[in-house]
């Protein structure tokens, strides 16, 4: 089969689909793969170290656009949308329930797209959101605690809080909500920079294990007051998710209002939509904006910010799962129940019921 991998063009993502290692494995396998020239350049993977691995590298989008399977990281742009063919095979980052526009190009042309965020193991995993995941939680911590201070490279000031504090001074107050994958990552960092860490989740077992592990205070969803539970913080990070669907906006201007001012709220949740009224995506041009006098980030696409590291981790969750599409789709879909869970549109129609459900209701 002919793999096509473009060179992304999403602000601010640096990220590519492979790195060379990957595709010298699917080479290994008989396959043709065509990489964009310069996909890899920003993560320190330049050409010759695809033509190494057995890649053509070509000149431009269009070429790789005519493979008969596309890999990439993030969702097809309007400027590639008439690079889509009917019967394609799509393997990316969808996020479709947030981005009607793309389910329409998608369904419109015909091809066949698997999301990564949906591919889901029969116990619920999703091996393939889980590592971008985690990174995204370490990442928002981080700049949550940059943008917390007075000189923070934006024009928005923040409130010139020591996350970790000193025996004598105060903590930064950070509320997390959702403790999955990218909810515990942020846990586990500002717990260990020494922040007073609340975090609310609707499984009391994921909060006991936080709460053992790293000194933190655990909130069940179903008993707790979110007024009350965001009340006073400096941080608050929004990292719920529901696979595929639209991501339920808990938060209002009532509840930011209780927020001290100048605080800084991380939405990793953007690219299903945010868990704000207040929420929409920001870009690494302009990466923040103030509501409510709280400094809202809402990236839609954080792991790009340490890209290489996010790229080596993308490669090795989708490459078992790409050597099987490569084979053949109907062959790979027999073969994998968890990628078969991933199709979202296929034949011009909807077909991930979840996602279907969030269009229809927009």
């Amino acid at each position: 089969m002919r793999i096509g991998v473009p060179r992304e063009i999403k602000n601010g993502e640096h990220r590519v689909a492979m790195t060379p290692e990957g595709v010298a494995c699917l080479v290994g396998d008989g396959h043709v793969v065509l990489v964009e020239r310069h996909a890899g350049r920003d993560v320190g993977y330049d050409d010759d170290q695809y033509r190494e691995a057995g890649a053509y590298v070509v000149p431009d989008a269009k070429e790789v656009w005519q493979a008969e399977l596309v890999v990439k990281v993030k969702e097809p742009l309007p400027p590639e949308f008439d690079l889509l063919k009917r019967d394609q095979i799509l393997f990316t980052y969808l996020h479709l329930a947030a981005m009607p526009e793309v389910a329409e190009q998608l369904v419109s042309r015909g091809v066949c797209a698997i999301g990564y965020e949906t591919v889901q193991t029969d116990d619920g995993r999703l091996p393939l959101l889980a590592p971008m995941s985690r990174v995204a939680g370490r990442v928002a911590m981080q700049l949550a605690a940059h943008y917390l201070q007075l000189e923070n490279d934006v024009s928005v000031p923040g409130r010139g809080i020591l996350f970790g504090g000193l025996p004598e001074i105060d903590r930064a107050r950070v509320a997390v909500l959702g403790a999955g994958n990218a909810g515990e990552q942020a846990v586990r960092v500002a717990a260990a920079m020494g922040a007073d860490v609340r975090v609310l989740d609707q499984e009391p077992t994921r909060l006991a294990a936080l709460e053992s592990s790293c000194g933190v205070r655990g909130f069940v969803a179903r008993e707790t007051d979110l007024t009350a539970f965001v009340e006073g913080c400096d941080v608050l990070i929004g990292a719920i998710l529901v696979p595929g669907g639209r991501t339920p906006r808990l938060i209002g201007r009532k509840h930011l209002r209780r927020m001290n001012s100048r605080s800084v709220f991380v939405d990793i949740a953007i690219d299903q939509g945010g868990v704000s009224e207040t929420s929409h995506p920001t870009s690494y041009d302009e990466p923040v904006y103030v509501e409510e006098s709280v400094i809202h980030c809402a990236l839609p696409n954080l792991p790009a910010c340490v890209a290489r590291s996010s790229t080596q981790a993308l490669t090795r969750a989708t490459l078992p799962y790409l050597r099987l599409l490569a084979g053949g789709l109907e062959s790979a879909l027999d073969a994998s129940p968890e990628l078969a869970r991933g199709v979202n549109v296929r034949n011009g129609r909807i077909v991930h019921e979840r996602v279907r459900q969030a269009l229809e209701m927009q």
